[in-house]
């Protein structure tokens, strides 16, 4: 990804909570908002991983194998790609001692575009002219025809990205100097709220047959909770602190000076587009910036009708006159 299009993900996201009329404290408050939100939508997800599973379109060992592996959003791309390979037909094209190149292409349709497998002989390494892994990081259908024509019946490891798979949370990652690995948590997030959620449960079910253990379980429950409240209290400001530190209610913070962001706003015009829009000048009476033109323009329109007005009475003057002769005795 470019620069410009994190940038464009980042305001695209966030323009659905902040606006430039809010102030420095909604802005706070708002960000919040929306990671929240984010956080919210993760654990959604994970708990459809762990609880839910998804349907199945063949009998492939494969398939049954990679949905208990991959994300349930991550499998269904993989799903579509494995059950679209049996549409393609392998056929090896030319071979040396280092590679095997094989042509793929569809079985009906003779205007689809041929692709290309490359496999490496030392390593086994399959790679696609259509560059599908590189990119997205799933096997595409060309290699997946490839697989099957071979009889492969599990994914290779090395086309197996961890960050799609459900344990992508369980792992060491570096601490915040990057100094060296550091372990987050014995197990990951996701397990310890299925785990919580396992024991919350069957705690609920046996409590709700008996009116004294639902109670107890009420009880208990409340009790948990304000005392978690008060282990994030202690966390957040620190255990044993015993100085107040007043805070000032007057601050002396004001509103940031609104910045016009790069690449926001009209994009720029070229010379046709500018020459295009220049103001429109009447031929008929010479002025710029009018909506008619030299058929409708009212000056000629007012000056025609005078010309005819003055024309009319000009034939009624000499109606009259000729009427006269005509009327008069002809011995005068």
């Amino acid at each position: 990804m470019t620069t410009s299009q994190r940038a464009e993900i980042t305001h695209s996201f966030f323009k659905r909570y902040v606006s430039t009329e809010n102030s420095l404290l909604d802005f706070v408050t708002r960000f919040e908002r929306a990671l929240a939100r984010i956080r919210h939508n993760e654990l959604d997800k994970d708990h459809k991983d762990v609880n839910e599973r998804p349907n199945l379109k063949t009998m492939y060992p494969m398939e049954s194998t990679m949905s208990e592996l991959y994300t349930i959003e991550i499998f269904y791309m993989f799903q579509d790609e494995l059950f679209q390979n049996t549409a393609y037909k392998v056929m090896a094209t030319n071979e040396d001692e280092h590679r095997v190149v094989y042509a793929i292409h569809r079985i009906k349709g003779s205007g689809s575009r041929v692709r290309e497998i490359v496999v490496d002989k030392s390593s086994n390494h399959v790679r696609c002219s259509c560059k599908i892994f590189e990119c997205a990081g799933i096997p595409c259908r060309h290699i997946l025809a490839y697989f099957s024509r071979m009889q492969i019946e599990d994914l290779p490891n090395e086309y197996i990205l961890g960050r799609w798979t459900k344990s992508a949370k369980a792992m060491r990652v570096k601490d915040d100097l990057g100094s060296g690995m550091k372990e987050i948590c014995d197990t990951s997030l996701l397990e310890r709220r299925n785990r919580l959620f396992q024991l919350a449960t069957s705690l609920i079910d046996e409590a709700v047959v008996i009116e004294d253990g639902t109670q107890f379980v009420e009880e208990l429950l409340s009790s948990g909770q304000k005392k978690l409240c008060d282990m994030k209290k202690v966390s957040e400001h620190g255990e044993g602190s015993a100085i107040q530190v007043p805070i000032s209610r007057d601050h002396g913070l004001k509103e940031p000076l609104q910045v016009r962001a790069k690449g926001c706003g009209k994009r720029l015009k070229g010379g046709k587009e500018k020459a295009a829009k220049k103001t429109r000048r009447c031929h008929g009476c010479g002025l710029t910036g009018q909506s008619h033109d030299k058929r409708n323009c009212p000056k000629l329109l007012s000056t025609s009708s005078q010309n005819a007005r003055l024309n009319d009475e000009d034939e009624d003057e000499d109606d009259d006159d000729n009427d006269g002769i005509d009327n008069a005795d002809p011995d005068d």
